[in-house]
């Protein structure tokens, strides 16, 4: 059974998190498959790719950063998921509560039912210096001077493809 409590800190800001028994301290709100497959992750140290977004709609927040390692746990009396890059010990605290999907380098390994990262298109743009465009729901979201890097970027942002690099 988890236990469920509160902590409040010193910034006022209060925020419920649920603990496993193994220790681990995930939001209230994370979605017990993410939490499963979570400490599923954090066991096998697999890596893996988070896409962030948005819990009630599923719409990705198109994050580049750090998306990608594999999952490993703070120290301290709340213990939360780490996001730890190849070769680093240490790492950014998940937003377990607002992950929308997770891909291993071959599979989908969780996904919201009503995930999307909106209509990606490449497009030709007027800038002589950077005249490849990807345009998401309508508007300009990155600019690059070569179009083979402008597709590897569409393809990563879209989940077709595990990493930029």
């Amino acid at each position: 059974m988890n236990q469920i409590f509160e902590h409040t800190f010193s910034t006022g800001h209060c925020i419920q998190y649920q603990r496993l028994p193994s220790g681990t301290c995930y939001h209230a709100d994370t979605p017990e498959p993410v939490v499963e497959l979570l400490e599923q992750l954090r066991h096998s140290r697999r890596k893996i790719r988070l896409y962030y977004g948005d819990p009630a709609t599923g719409q990705s927040w198109l994050d580049e950063q750090d998306v990608i390692g594999w999952i490993g746990r703070s120290t301290g009396t709340i213990k939360v998921p780490l996001l730890i890059e190849p070769g680093d010990i240490g790492g950014p605290a998940l937003l377990d509560h607002c992950i929308v999907r997770v891909d291993s380098p071959r599979l989908v390994l969780y996904q919201h039912d009503d995930f999307r990262v909106g209509t990606v298109e490449l497009v030709r743009g007027e800038l002589k210096r950077l005249p490849w465009e990807i345009w998401i729901d309508g508007g300009v979201h990155a600019r690059f001077k070569v179009k083979t890097e402008a597709r590897q970027y569409q393809d990563f942002i879209q989940g077709k493809r595990f990493a930029l690099i």
